[in-house]
């Protein structure tokens, strides 16, 4: 016999939900009107978000005495919201039934069904008198993670005096101090005045700074595999050192990078001991030792793929990983040998010289298989990873491939590749998977020697990203550009897989991957060049909290000659996406238009992902 279905909900709808239940016996159903005398500035819409008359309308209260609590907790409710719109001296009326709720006793006695009428007169709006701290902060030099002043916040004299203000002055206050290394710094005491004669609000604030601190000894408690004096020395807090949040941030922001731990916990001591040091403590909740997962993927010009991975978090005690990866992309040829395949080993060793450095070795062998040749590689590497600022990653490998390259006309044949990869990255973006605001800058330099053809070159690139927003960030302006360049070797003796393509979903939507670049005269197929340039402008805007649209404009193309020529036409892509907003980033959906498509290109494509394009 055949059930009935149950009902489900996709992006806050739901389906086939049955008809609603009766309200249970005793309950009261209501409804409930809100009346604001003076709603400038949107009063009206704070009002009923703060109101639980208002959040729960669509349930009806379990009886007269709930339906009264709720009633009468909303008096203080909808205060604390004017507060927040700095009306200091409102009329609060709330009438069930027509009578008085502040009045009504808790045992009155309701039909099956009440009204509810709200009348607000919220006064007028107040501005900040006089506002007096005692114990101001002091300026802290060279730290681009302070809070905002109170200026910036508007806790000035003349200014609207918002609750929150005060609240938010406070926190910047205290957070100040701990950024000087008074790490207990606290409010002693706070008065607001409220004067309705001439609407204004003065405030006094007095900040109990305390001592100055350093950073004492560091406990840690709940490891069961992990070796706890690593868990401490990772976290970088050195004994001795002057006390500053931002390095509490970065010891989370540290053992979190070891992906050892699914929960950590940086405690303080309650107080600076009389020597000046303040104890740490760590508190961890360690993860499965092993991990194995997979993916698929899908673009309607690269064909589908699929990777699997197998992961030792922990080998010996200090986080030390094992990855074990494969993959296969490309599968829209009708030859199994003409997909994309790669299998891979990578072993990370964190925390080698300092705690900001880990080495990391990797052995792989892969095909690699777009329309314009195939590359068939084995190769290895080996280096360091250090990060000296929160903001700035350096890398350094040694780096050997031996492959055979063939279905090409540029770059064919047998290479062994010796090289140096360097690379240097600035992230100032405020976000790694949304940036709003900021920028980020990527340089590498690849120095190279090939073996069989005895060619010294290298390979220089460059990438800029930039982000601009405005409207609380629901409308983000977003650029991106990159250039590339190999030199010290002749076009036909440079492995095809080292020539710069350009086209894909991480250059030039709407083109096939590795689609865009110089063309043989001959055959008029596409090649790889020496140089390249590509960019890209997007708006992301906000249609509502979980839901973007993004409008996109990519161009770019890559060139026989060492440098881009710009004599040479750039190829242009345009399109829009769709992102649905999530706690790990946003879901990204694009459909891209090719605006100059070479003979043969599709007319559209499409791309699914995690993440910003970039």
């Amino acid at each position: 016999m055949p059930g009935s279905a149950d009902a489900f909900e996709i992006f806050g709808m739901r389906f086939f939900e049955g008809p609603p239940e009766p309200p249970p016996e005793g309950s009261v159903s209501y409804t409930v009107e809100f009346e604001v005398l003076d709603n400038d500035g949107g009063l009206k819409s704070a009002i009923e978000r703060a109101s639980v008359l208002e959040e729960e309308r669509d349930e009806p209260s379990p009886g007269a005495a709930a339906l009264i609590s709720r009633a009468q907790s909303d008096y203080q409710r909808i205060l604390a919201s004017l507060y927040e719109k700095a009306r200091y001296g409102p009329t609060i009326s709330i009438l069930v039934d027509g009578r008085e709720a502040a009045t009504m006793p808790i045992d009155a006695e309701l039909g099956d069904t009440a009204q509810v009428h709200v009348t607000v007169d919220p006064g007028p709006e107040f501005h900040f008198g006089r506002v007096e701290v005692t114990n101001p902060p002091p300026d802290v030099p060279d730290d681009d993670s302070l809070p905002p002043t109170l200026e910036t916040l508007g806790l000035v004299a003349g200014g609207t005096a918002e609750a929150n203000k005060i609240i938010a002055g406070e926190a910047s206050l205290v957070g100040r101090w701990r950024e000087n290394s008074y790490a207990k710094a606290r409010i002693a005491e706070r008065t607001a005045s409220a004067y309705h004669d001439n609407s204004t609000l003065d405030v006094a604030i007095d900040v109990a700074p305390g001592r100055p601190a350093v950073f004492g000894p560091t406990t840690v408690s709940g490891t069961s595999r992990m070796d706890p004096a690593f868990v401490a020395y990772y976290a970088g807090l050195k004994v001795g050192e002057k006390f500053d949040p931002d390095r509490i941030d970065r010891a989370r922001d540290q053992l979190r990078r070891l992906e050892v731990f699914k929960a950590v916990r940086i405690v303080e001591g309650d107080e600076i001991n009389p020597d000046g040091t303040l104890d740490m403590g760590i508190e961890v909740a360690e993860r499965p030792l092993r991990v194995f997962g997979g993916g698929v993927n899908y673009s309607t010009l690269d064909g589908a793929g699929a990777e699997a991975y197998w992961r030792h978090r922990n080998l010996f005690g200090r986080a030390e990983k094992l990855n074990l990866g494969a993959s296969v992309s490309g599968i829209d040829a009708q030859d199994p040998t003409e997909y994309n395949y790669r299998v891979e080993a990578t072993f990370i060793k964190p925390g080698v010289f300092t705690p900001y450095t880990d080495f990391r070795s990797t052995i792989y062998a892969d095909q690699d298989s777009p329309d314009t040749y195939r590359a068939r590689t084995l190769g290895g590497n080996f280096g360091l990873q250090h990060r000296p600022t929160t903001r700035i990653t350096m890398s350094g490998y040694a780096s050997f491939e031996a492959s055979t390259i063939d279905q090409t006309d540029y770059g064919d044949g047998d290479f062994l590749f010796a090289s140096l990869p360097l690379s240097i990255e600035y992230d100032g973006s405020n976000n790694e998977y949304n940036p709003t605001r900021g920028y980020k800058v990527i340089g590498s330099l690849e120095p190279f020697y090939e073996i069989n053809n005895q060619n010294i070159g290298g390979i220089a690139q460059l990438e800029g990203r930039a982000y601009y927003g405005f409207a609380d960030d629901r409308f983000v302006l977003a650029g991106r550009a990159a250039v590339g360049s190999i030199f010290g070797a002749p076009l036909q003796e440079i492995p095809a897989n080292k020539l710069f393509f350009a086209g894909g979903g991480g250059s030039i939507r709407g083109y096939p991957y590795r689609g865009v670049g110089p063309r043989d005269p001959v055959t008029d197929e596409v090649h790889g060049g020496r140089s390249y340039f590509v960019g890209s402008v997007e708006a992301r805007v906000k249609v509502t909290e979980s839901i973007g649209v993004v409008p996109f404009f990519d161009f770019g193309n890559a060139f026989n000659s060492e440098l881009p020529d710009f004599d040479e036409p750039l190829k242009t892509a345009a399109g829009i996406g769709l992102r649905y907003y999530t706690s790990l980033g946003p879901l990204r959906f694009d459909v891209a238009v090719p605006l100059d498509p070479y003979d043969g290109d599709p007319n559209v494509a499409f791309y699914i992902g995690l993440g910003q394009a970039f």
